[in-house]
């Protein structure tokens, strides 16, 4: 019974532990495409979530007039400036900037201007640490 007990308690902590370990080493998720929708655009956002300046890839459809980016973490708080999004060569959008200040759990939200309206479309991503 003691050992069973032990076992409960014991194991999630590791596994706790084993992912800050992770995270706070730069573990990061690599390259990620990450797709959300409202109610008249759906955003893809191509990124790699590290801390410290990087360049967001966002795609939308239909064509807006303006696109911008920024970032929350919810469950510490923080979160970043809106970043506009200017054009690329292929048509996209592209931020360029600092989105996220630490590693963790964050949310990306994309606010898109156009003729159907504005919409705040978020979208969820894990974050490690980058090279500062």
């Amino acid at each position: 019974m003691r050992v069973r007990r032990a076992a409960y308690v014991l194991l999630p902590v590791l596994l706790v532990a084993a992912g800050i370990w992770w995270i706070a080493r730069g573990g990061g998720p690599g390259p990620q495409q990450l797709t959300g929708r409202g109610a008249h655009y759906t955003v893809r956002v191509d990124l790699e979530p590290v801390t410290g300046p990087l360049e967001a890839r966002i795609g939308v459809d239909p064509e807006p007039d303006e696109v911008s980016a920024f970032a929350v973490m919810p469950h510490m708080g923080h979160t970043t400036p809106e970043l506009p999004a200017g054009r690329d060569a292929t048509g996209g959008y592209v931020v360029r900037g600092e989105l996220f200040t630490m590693a963790g759990a964050w949310e990306i939200s994309v606010r898109v201007r156009g003729g159907p309206g504005t919409e705040v479309i978020t979208v969820n991503t894990l974050v490690g640490e980058g090279d500062r």
